[in-house]
């Protein structure tokens, strides 16, 4: 199934109040994913049924770690790149396809959908060259739709109007009760990550960039990574990437793709926000690096982030980065040719901070 694979795998009872409250369009090709949501919705609620009985008990005595090193960032940055690299790390637990796509059975449940995911998750991402496969990194950001049913996905999945979805969800959080069950969909997800464990856990999730007061709350300890990239490479990915997740995914025929300046204003607004947000940080728990050094010498890096999250840098763990690099030599970047035109909209927006990083205009 190449489509409608974002809120796969919600227990049935909250995939019915996302449609109540949202509705759908009628067009055969929105019934087709509605019925497939339904009868995954019905499979996820009998295997949570079955894991709530054997596990529930045990979730609720464990204690969560709370100083776990979070991946924040823009959309396209290449936080993916930085989150595949440290996953390798032995010490670290961070969650995977199978684990972010069926967030209220993972511990029972993958023998029963092994078989079928297999064959669905063949070849890469639909928007990159990157790998798919069960055991990959996943951001947290579709676990914690399914546990608790909100997420700024879902304007992408239900657009209301023709703007740009993100702009809804000015903070990112709920209100109110809904606050508390996000804040509950968080910490059962990382008890049940760390239930068997109590490894570091590493997450990557550009939502949560918005987050880091309530993250704070949660995890008191924790620690923050911020990966930037010239906004020429990542206003164009950005808008290529979120017109094809909201063309597999959406539920009416509202979908319009984000446009360059929508993009870039909002780039700004989260720059500004994790400016902000860092102040009320020690130094040692927040780290800044640029994606083009990243690439350019990745174990160096990624040793910089260690010692300065004070963080093991093992040697074992310095030879994985180095094979993964081979295994992933041959790998191809999207490529784009940006009009003139457009780099001087982004430009106009972005001056200031691609002056203050050492981006170049041209």
């Amino acid at each position: 199934m190449k489509s409608a694979y974002l809120i796969a795998g919600m227990r049935l009872s909250r995939f019915i109040k996302l449609i109540m409250k949202n509705g759908i369009s009628l067009h055969p090709k929105f019934l087709v994913r509605f019925l497939f949501l339904l009868q995954n919705g019905i499979w996820a609620s009998i295997f949570h049924r079955k894991e709530k009985s054997v596990y529930s008990e045990k979730i609720v005595a464990h204690t969560l770690p709370d100083d776990p090193i979070i991946i924040i960032g823009h959309w396209r940055t290449g936080s993916t790149f930085l989150h595949q690299l440290m996953a390798l790390d032995s010490n670290l637990v961070t969650s995977n396809v199978f684990q972010g796509s069926i967030p209220d059975s993972f511990l029972t449940s993958r023998k029963s959908y092994e078989p079928i995911m297999r064959r669905a998750l063949k070849g890469t991402r639909p928007m990159d060259q990157v790998n798919l496969s069960m055991d990959e990194p996943l951001e947290d950001e579709y676990a914690l739709f399914r546990l608790c049913s909100y997420s700024p996905l879902e304007s992408l999945i239900f657009p209301k109007s023709k703007g740009y979805f993100l702009n809804l969800y000015p903070g990112f959080l709920p209100e109110g009760e809904k606050l508390k069950e996000w804040k509950d969909a968080v910490i059962y997800f990382y008890k049940k990550l760390t239930l068997e464990n109590n490894k570091i856990i590493l997450i990557k999730n550009p939502f949560h960039s918005f987050r880091l007061d309530v993250l704070n709350e949660i995890f008191p300890k924790a620690r923050y990574i911020h990966i930037i990239r010239h906004p020429h490479k990542v206003v164009p990915s950005t808008i290529r990437m979120w017109d094809i997740v909201g063309t597999q995914n959406t539920m009416n025929r509202n979908w319009k793709k984000p446009t360059i300046e929508d993009t870039s204003e909002f780039l700004v607004k989260m720059l500004k926000k994790i400016d902000s947000d860092k102040q009320n940080l020690q130094e040692n728990r927040f780290y800044e690096l640029k994606f083009e050094d990243l690439e350019n010498d990745p174990v160096r890096e990624i040793e910089s982030i260690y010692n300065h999250l004070n963080v093991q840098f093992s040697e074992k763990f310095k030879q994985q980065i180095s094979n993964f690099l081979i295994s992933v030599k041959d790998y191809q970047k999207n490529k784009y040719t940006m009009p003139d035109g457009d780099k001087l909209k982004i430009n106009n927006i972005l001056k200031s901070w691609m002056t203050e990083k050492n981006y170049s205009l041209d």
